[in-house]
């Protein structure tokens, strides 16, 4: 599986996959590896990303090649402080907010 992000001002962002080494899931599920970049579009685009030609979409990335950490205590993917998901996907929740979409409360 691997980490897709449909926060496209994000400076790790590349075609909706996600390329930083080290992502940091919060306790409230917000992703603190969020970094801006001001000429990256803003706008989201995947919102409907199975339903276009997803030519314009980067391979994927397994999960394995990232360091994620996460301190969502109550999730069913959190083991120890790392994600034991197959995947994540982070969202955009606007007004600058990102999200772990694949957080499932577990414990």
């Amino acid at each position: 599986m691997d980490i897709k992000c449909r926060k496209t001002s994000c400076k790790y962002n590349n075609a909706y996959t996600c390329k930083a080494k080290d992502v940091n899931i919060s306790g409230y599920a917000k992703c603190e590896t969020f970094n801006a970049d001001e000429s990256k579009p803003a706008e989201d685009f995947s919102k409907n990303m199975f339903e276009s030609d997803t030519e314009n979409y980067a391979n994927s990335r397994h999960i394995r090649e990232v360091n994620l950490n996460c301190d969502a205590m109550h999730c069913l993917f959190n083991r120890e402080g790392k994600c034991n998901a197959n995947g994540i996907t982070v969202i955009d929740e606007g007004h600058g907010k990102t999200a772990c979409a694949t957080f499932i409360e577990g414990k």
